[in-house]
């Protein structure tokens, strides 16, 4: 099976205000390079592994790389979510992959042994399996080649929700979850703060979103 792997980084962070979210430090990182180290990129050497950005040297963009991400711009990320998850599965079916696994950057605390449960999962090019810790189905996820053109079709600012809906899911903690959208959640979640576990974020809103 060839599998490629997306990490969607090219969202506008609109309610974390004026500041790059990415950009910003979290638990002794860039809070966009957590994904893609805990990505288990080595499954992927042979088939390729991308960071769909909206700019070009992003400060994460070194830490990607090493990490075993190249970057590829998406000139339509202000249009949504969906413009970023369609070129995945336009790049994934120009290179006649099996599947895609699509993650987002601003979820980092999804751990590699939750991403290598997904790709165990996953047997046919009809599969579309998402992570699920509480009501709704988030990602990550992946989707198997019978829905590439589906995607590739996205509008952006409706996204895949409603094709994740239909998929099943592996279920994990609602922590590994949690999408950090504003600098609120950001303070809650950091223990280098002394804010850290004041409030309780809500998991898997990105389910509405993506």
């Amino acid at each position: 099976m060839r599998i490629g792997a997306f990490l969607l980084a090219a969202g506008s962070s609109r309610r974390f205000g004026d500041a790059d979210k990415l950009a910003q430090p979290f638990r002794g990182r860039l809070l966009g390079e957590h994904a893609a180290a805990a990505m288990p990129t080595m499954r992927f050497v042979a088939d390729g592994a991308w960071v769909i950005a909206s700019q070009e040297r992003h400060r994460c963009e070194p830490a990607w790389r090493n990490a075993g991400f190249d970057v590829t711009l998406n000139e339509r990320a202000g249009d949504g979510m969906g413009t970023s998850v369609a070129a995945a599965a336009m790049m994934a079916s120009r290179a006649n992959f099996d599947a895609i696994l699509v993650a987002l950057a601003d979820m980092p605390l999804v751990p590699r042994s939750h991403f290598s449960a997904l790709i165990d999962a996953f047997s046919s090019p009809s599969d579309i399996i998402g992570s699920i810790g509480g009501h709704s189905r988030t990602p990550p996820v992946i989707f198997g080649s019978d829905h590439f053109a589906a995607l590739a079709k996205l509008p952006g600012d409706t996204g895949a929700r409603d094709m994740l809906a239909k998929g099943r899911a592996i279920t994990c903690p609602p922590a590994w979850l949690i999408d950090i959208d504003t600098p609120e959640i950001l303070r809650s979640l950091d223990p280098s703060d002394g804010h850290a576990g004041a409030t309780a974020p809500t998991p898997g809103s990105k389910g509405d979103e993506f």
